[in-house]
């Protein structure tokens, strides 16, 4: 097939790039081109804004076989497509988020016909609208549509909570404490980006996928203190966590409402049913240790580079966690 990626060189979208050509289809990413070094050798990279009319438009009367759609968050940006690729491609797949579904979830097991409506993201709700305003068109317009929705989904990045990985990995190695929500028993799911890949590409251009919803994710999860131990294992390092209620956390920054009240706070296990009968049985084979293990290499390879993390988040963190020490010593 010929697939174009919109993005390509992202944490998930990178590969599915290689999986695709791994697969034997013809691949081209479109993007910026801030990102260099990352596609496979033969894919066609087109240079460009996603606002610049004239390239995006030219790239759809190409009339791709799939066209994957990593980089919209804005409903402006899917109704633009509609207008571009509708009689232009076989098959649309948008990528949306797990995070958009209703919190707190009324049900354990988070299936694909859930109510969605996320009250602490807009972000959430942005990609919401995306979903709605794409399945309106495939219904009314027979636009073949697909809303893909990930969950945490990591290749060369530690999963984190409150600070990004490499700010993880840099304070468990100065010897500082890490800051994780609550108790850290919510269960959370973590895929492998490799993993999510083998899904992607075997429903690229399948036509039992149109007008589906479909989670690709592991269907096993892990609470955040288990997370925190495995990567003190397999970095060597140990790793003294600090557990704060993140009705607190948000009190001290409230831009991290959205990702903590209305995502990785919660605890969230996926029901893959679907993918799984619209795949060749796929399954996530990664393990989280062997995960984990992958992407320490990349995330040391960045601190031996002299990455430092933002001074005033870090101070932050040290702020809180001071504090959370002066209460238990109180009690």
């Amino acid at each position: 097939m010929r697939i174009l990626y919109v993005g390509g060189t992202g944490e998930i979208s990178s590969a599915c790039v290689k999986e695709s050509k791994r697969a034997g289809h013809d691949v081209t990413i479109y993007n910026r081109g801030k990102t260099v070094g990352i596609s496979p050798r033969g894919v066609e990279h087109v240079i460009g804004e996603l606002e610049n009319d004239q390239i995006y438009g030219a790239l759809a009367e190409r009339n791709f076989d799939v066209v994957c759609q990593f980089l919209a968050f804005e409903q402006e940006t899917v109704e633009r497509d509609i207008e571009f690729f509708s009689n232009h491609c076989g098959h649309y797949i948008f990528i949306s988020s797990a995070s958009v579904y209703r919190k707190p979830s009324p049900a354990p097991l988070v299936s694909e016909d859930l109510p969605l409506g996320n009250p602490f993201w807009s972000y959430s709700r942005k990609k919401a609208a995306c979903e709605k305003r794409l399945l309106d068109a495939h219904q009314a317009h027979n636009f073949p549509v697909t809303i893909v929705r990930p969950s945490h989904t990591y290749r060369e990045r530690l999963p984190s909570v409150v600070v990004h990985g490499d700010h993880l990995a840099w304070r468990v190695l100065n010897g500082k404490a890490v800051i994780v929500p609550g108790d850290g028993e919510s269960v959370w799911t973590l895929t492998h980006a490799e993993d999510f890949a083998k899904a992607f590409v075997q429903i690229s251009g399948k036509s039992e996928a149109f007008g589906e919803c479909v989670h690709i994710t592991d269907k096993v999860g892990y609470t955040w203190n288990m997370i925190m131990r495995t990567i003190s294992s397999e970095i060597g390092a140990d790793v003294r966590m600090c557990n704060v209620l993140s009705q607190t956390l948000v009190r001290y920054e409230p831009s991290w409402t959205g990702p903590l009240l209305g995502d990785k706070s919660n605890s969230m296990i996926f029901d893959t049913r679907k993918i799984t009968r619209l795949t060749d049985n796929w399954h996530c084979r990664i393990s989280l240790q062997e995960g984990i293990r992958r992407t320490w290499p990349f995330v040391t390879e960045r601190l031996k580079r002299g990455y430092r993390p933002d001074d005033a988040l870090d101070r932050l963190i040290d702020r809180i966690i001071e504090d959370h020490a002066a209460l238990r010593v109180e009690i």
